[in-house]
């Protein structure tokens, strides 16, 4: 059955941006992890299934960006239109945080392999966000380490007016066979992984070969398939064609898919493991804000912290980098303490984001995502708003 459902002229959809607030903090809970500030091996054992898949964050970034910027495609907008907005939404806190990451090696020279070397191989490629081409884990690693998903975001990006105008045109009744498609795909980049690459070093602190950490994790290409899943899961949903799913039962997949991940072989675990769950988690909180139903997700604070995430998450591991350095490079402690230095830790972050979104996104996301002349008319090429504020026409559901 189907009901038509006519959302106001601008719909927003604040339990996407909530559930950005724990994507982050499954990123900062791994990193917690990684860095080994809990002395205690029970704590570390527990933590080991419940703190260890923060690649499943990232995988809900990448869907929900695709989701979004097809969400939020303006007709008739030129494609140069829609990579300035992108440009300036993320290259202002990548340049800082860049910059702090700069100091803090060359103060400490703590690097994921080595010595840092300063400007070359170790800086330049992240700075141009390049890095996540580079096989080496020193390279794609580099500098503020979770930068890396942005050398993806750049590409994916890159790619979207041409990639939605493609997707466009499947049709209505192929949209779910092409998103099913693209779940074996995801699932099969392991398989390839194993397969085609035969191991070479280690990434420092981590059971998997660069190679294989690149292929699977890091490479644009790759990536985008969660990306392209995103645009068509939101091609569904503009087409009526999302099923009545509870959302508290999409978000206890989720959570049983982000468990379930630690226990797969480690490459099915850093993407594969978690992404049938979250193409479900995601348009059906988009629908159940369309249809005004209740979502834990939407409340003020759950939406605040949504919009501060990206700051928070360029921020998070250098106050953490920086803290930990200051207290014993290499220390960890008792878990009173250690639960005392994360709460700092949390706490630093928060205000290093607060202040960077406040003080650098925003302003500059307004002062320069807006044409300075009107441009001339230009081909009709899809692009994207802002990702908090979307909207649609009226839309026929499936319940």
């Amino acid at each position: 059955m189907t009901t038509s459902v006519a959302p106001p002229s601008r719909e927003r959809l604040p339990s996407l941006t909530g559930l950005r607030t724990v994507a982050a903090l499954m990123v900062f809970a791994f990193h917690i992890y990684a860095v080994a500030i809990f002395a205690s091996p029970t704590v570390n054992a527990w933590m080991a299934h419940s703190a260890s898949q923060g690649g499943v964050g990232v995988t809900f970034f990448f869907i929900l960006s695709g989701f979004l910027l097809t969400w939020t495609a303006r007709a008739h907008d030129p494609a140069r239109s829609f990579w300035r907005r992108r440009a300036v939404k993320i290259i202002p806190n990548h340049l800082v945080t860049w910059a702090a990451a700069f100091v803090f090696l060359s103060l400490s020279g703590l690097t994921l392999t080595g010595h840092f070397g300063g400007i070359g191989l170790d800086s330049l490629p992240n700075l141009f966000m390049i890095q996540d081409w580079f096989p080496r884990g020193g390279v794609f690693f580099s500098m503020n380490i979770p930068s890396w998903s942005l050398g993806c975001e750049a590409f994916f990006y890159l790619m979207f007016p041409a990639t939605l105008w493609a997707v466009r045109r499947i049709r209505p009744q192929l949209l779910w066979p092409a998103a099913v498609l693209l779940i074996g795909l995801v699932w099969l980049m392991p398989v390839l992984a194993n397969t085609f690459f035969h191991g070479g070093p280690p990434v420092p602190g981590l059971p998997v070969s660069e190679d294989r950490m690149w292929f699977v994790y890091t490479l644009p290409p790759v990536r985008m398939l969660e990306f392209v899943l995103g645009i068509v899961l939101a091609l569904i949903v503009e087409a009526g064609r999302w099923p009545r799913i509870s959302l508290g039962a999409a978000t206890v997949l989720s959570l049983a898919g982000y468990i379930g991940s630690s226990y797969l072989p480690y490459l099915f675990g850093l993407v594969a493991g978690a992404v049938i769950p979250l193409a479900l988690l995601i348009p059906t909180a988009a629908v159940a804000d369309i249809r005004g139903k209740a979502s834990p997700w939407r409340g003020r604070t759950m939406v605040w912290l949504g919009n501060v995430s990206f700051a928070f998450y360029m921020v998070h591991q250098l106050v953490m980098r920086w803290v930990h350095y200051a207290l014993g490079a290499t220390r960890s402690w008792d878990t009173p303490q250690a639960i005392g230095v994360t709460a700092l830790i949390l706490a630093l972050s928060l205000l290093a984001a607060t202040v960077l979104y406040y003080a650098v996104e925003m302003p500059l996301v307004r002062l320069l995502s807006r044409p300075r002349r009107q441009a001339p008319a230009a081909p009709p090429v899809p692009a994207a708003a802002d990702e908090v504020e979307v909207a649609r026409p009226s839309l026929t559901l499936q319940r």
